[in-house]
């Protein structure tokens, strides 16, 4: 099947993630960053995601609300 592009603005987008529970954006994150992306990480990739399990810990992430 082939697919179809089309031109959408970003703030559209946007409010149509934040309109979805948050276990379908998790599924869509999973599916588009994650699942096919098999390659081992790399060492700054590691330290990106221990920095970011930091600040979420301590509440210093940007919460999805405030996206605009």
């Amino acid at each position: 099947m082939r697919a179809k592009t089309i031109s959408v603005p970003e703030n559209s987008i946007i409010e149509i993630l934040k309109s979805l529970p948050e276990n379908i954006l998790s599924d869509i994150f999973w599916k588009t960053f994650v699942h096919n992306d098999t390659t081992p990480l790399s060492q700054e990739e590691k330290k990106d995601i221990s920095k970011a399990r930091k600040e979420y810990s301590r509440k210093q992430s940007v919460k999805w609300q405030d996206i605009r």
